[in-house]
């Protein structure tokens, strides 16, 4: 009997071992890790009869691992970067311009202080004061008995084939509507490096720059200057010709100079904003309190006259600030209307008048022919007539009623 039950024992360990050598290729699979010695393979139980000790055949070694399953993470393929596209400028053609009509340029009008051939009016610069609704004055024009004499004495100073006429945004005495200082020259607005020529024959007083001595109301005013005294005097008084905001000077002090004499040339020192050439008419002493309007000096062009004026309260005091509206009855410009030109009255008392006009308001380079002058809020004007190498003359006398106070 106990040999009986012997066999069935070692019949039952032959069944493990076969049932365990059955499992051995499952258990090398990656899901289940490597067995450690004493471990039987998962869902596998080992029973034993009674009293039977179950041990494991020599040279048997179970070996298991227990490793936890893990689900592998899917392995991620990565995603094509799609480049973005460079973009390409995409060049628009030109289009073709189609050539227009070719806009004759209007003729440069060379100086001359001997009147010669009438030059067609051309010139129409741009006004910058706009005839302003003021005060609403009744005036009572009236031309004056004698009008005073003419003095051209200077040529321009600025030659032929540049811009040689009289800027008209900033007159003698104006302030451009308030935003500057009265202004005691004129202004030629030309590229730097234009010649400036001397405008009468005489000697150099100044050349070089006014850092230490003021001859505006500041250092450094009129950047590099020239001075000429002039040979001729005014009523027995010198007469200076200033010329400021230079970018080179050709001269030197006690250099003897005739009309038309190389001084330097155009630029924008100073206090100058763009390059321009400012021009004044000194007379008496060589300072900024002594200016006149150099308009009433420069000889018009050829076929060309000035206008010069007062505006004066029932006080007889000049009236400042005020604009003039000149309206030419039958010349045309080249847009065929009207000439129109404004001026506006000196801006304060202290910018002085002509000796002989005692103005308070001038416009040089007017195409010789009849206007009608007119102050700004003025229903009725004057008719004026202007000669060739002459100075029209007008006088208002107004009684101004004061602006209501809203």
């Amino acid at each position: 009997m106990k040999r009986l039950i012997a066999r069935l024992a070692g019949l039952f360990i032959l069944a493990v071992v076969l049932v365990a050598c059955a499992w051995l290729p499952e258990l090398s699979d990656s899901s289940l890790g490597t067995a450690s010695p004493d471990t039987p393979p998962p869902g596998v139980t080992l029973v034993a009869p009674a009293g039977v000790t179950l041990l494991a055949p020599v040279g048997v070694t179970f070996v298991y691992t227990p490793t936890p399953s893990t689900t592998p993470s899917p392995t991620l393929s990565p995603t094509p970067t799609v480049p973005s596209p460079t973009p390409t400028a995409s060049v628009t053609p030109s289009p073709t311009l189609t050539p227009t009509a070719s806009v004759t340029p209007s003729p440069t009008l060379t100086p001359s202080i001997t009147p010669s051939a009438t030059i067609t009016p051309s010139l129409t610069p741009t006004p910058t004061n706009t005839a302003t609704p003021g005060p609403s004055p009744t005036l009572t024009p009236f031309p004056p008995d004698h009008p005073p004499d003419d003095h051209y004495w200077l040529a321009r100073p600025i030659p032929g084939g540049f811009v040689n006429y009289v800027d008209r945004n900033y007159p003698y005495g104006s302030t451009q509507n308030g935003k500057r200082e009265p202004h005691h020259g004129v202004e030629f607005q030309n590229t730097t490096g234009t010649p400036v020529m001397a405008a009468g024959a005489g000697t150099v007083v100044v050349a070089g720059q006014d850092w230490t001595e003021k001859y505006g109301p500041d250092l450094y005013f009129y950047g590099n200057l020239v001075v000429v005294q002039l040979e001729r005097r005014y009523r027995d008084q010198a007469v200076f010709n200033l010329y400021g905001h230079l970018d080179t000077i050709k001269v030197n002090v006690g250099q003897r100079v005739k009309a038309g004499d190389l001084l330097g040339t155009v630029g924008l020192s100073g206090v100058a904003i763009g390059p321009h050439l400012h021009f004044e008419v000194r007379v008496g002493r060589n300072n900024y309190d002594s200016t006149r309007n150099p308009e009433l000096w420069l000889a018009p062009f050829a076929g060309w006259g000035s206008l010069a004026g007062r505006v004066l309260d029932a006080e007889g005091k000049y009236v400042p600030g005020l604009t003039v509206v000149i309206k030419s009855i039958k010349l045309k410009d080249e847009t065929h209307g009207p000439i129109v030109r404004y001026a506006s009255t000196y801006a304060q008392e202290t910018l002085n008048g002509d000796d002989e006009f005692k103005e308070n308001f001038a416009l040089g380079d007017l195409p010789a022919g009849e206007y009608s002058v007119a102050v700004s809020g003025i229903t009725k004007g004057q008719l004026v007539t202007v000669t060739k190498g002459r100075t029209a003359w007008v006088v208002f006398s107004a009684k101004l009623v004061p602006t209501p106070t809203p």
